[in-house]
């Protein structure tokens, strides 16, 4: 099974977790496992940008922050 999880920061000592079942291949042929796949790919993606949506200032680690810094 592939499970999504995330933990959403509320402030202070507060955390929302979230946890989803993605996919499971344990029935899945040989023949299907390509389409299987690529529905659990975008199964991740809808998931992963419907958090964003919800709360859009969790996603630090999307910044670039650990690019270098520029030389003045």
């Amino acid at each position: 099974p592939v499970v999504f999880m995330t933990g959403l920061y509320l402030g202070g000592t507060r955390y929302e977790l979230h946890l989803e079942l993605l996919a499971d291949f344990s029935q899945v042929e040989r023949s299907e496992r390509d389409a299987a796949i690529d529905r659990a790919q975008q199964s991740y993606v809808d998931r992963l940008a419907h958090y964003c949506c919800y709360a859009p200032y969790n996603w630090f680690n999307f910044f670039d922050f650990w690019a270098p810094a520029p030389r003045v």
